[in-house]
């Protein structure tokens, strides 16, 4: 298998494990969870330039494992570990930067090359063991890739992803979603006064 196949046939299998993290059932502790979050301040996390990254190899969507290999290489000893709250659309992804107390600054490469990211820091978030690994618990209980601030919506536009990465859609483009598709998810998938929050801010 050359190369590029094997890029795309590892992200591909990325993707659908992305896919089984968003999907999981609704719960009360998520809406108590969305809610506390969305109280907290956000601030912005300065993304570290990509050729810096890349000397580190750095790689993406290993932030947890990135901050923490900083952190105890850091001769300064001044970073710090921030766990807390990526808002992405209309999800929260759990998401780790480097603090120094009075900043942020995000050291995971991203595909989007933003400059810089918003960032939720949610001290109540523990590190503790779960199966064999590090897992953040929060609430009493275990997080994985994040929560969702409208469930339907997300498990909606994930499984169509599903479905596209298993009828051979390229992977590049799985996740691509015309402003039409997009509408017509959130017409159905949220009530009226939630459709009209969305389309003012353009969170979904």
């Amino acid at each position: 298998m050359g190369e590029a196949k094997q890029r795309k046939s590892a992200l591909r299998t990325r993707l659908l494990d992305q896919v089984e993290g968003w999907t999981f059932p609704p719960t009360d502790w998520e809406r108590a969870l969305v809610q506390d979050v969305m109280a907290l301040p956000a601030y912005r996390a300065r993304r570290m330039p990509a050729k810096d990254l890349a000397w580190m190899g750095m790689p993406a969507n290993h932030c947890h494992a990135n901050v923490r290999w900083y952190v105890a290489n850091d001769y300064t000893k001044q970073s710090k570990a921030a766990v807390g709250w990526w808002p992405q659309g209309s999800d929260l992804v759990l998401h780790s930067v480097l603090t120094n107390g009075a900043e942020y600054m995000c050291i995971t490469p991203s595909s989007l090359g933003e400059a810089e990211i918003v960032f939720i820091p949610d001290p109540q978030i523990a590190w503790v063991e779960h199966q064999g690994q590090l897992a953040a618990k929060r609430n009493g209980q275990i997080i994985g890739l994040g929560i969702r601030r409208f469930p339907a919506l997300t498990i909606a536009m994930h499984e169509i992803m599903r479905k596209k990465l298993e009828s051979g859609t390229d992977p590049d483009r799985a996740s691509e979603f015309s402003e039409k598709e997009r509408d017509e998810l959130m017409r159905v998938h949220l009530s009226p006064e939630e459709y009209a929050a969305v389309s003012e801010t353009g969170s979904a």
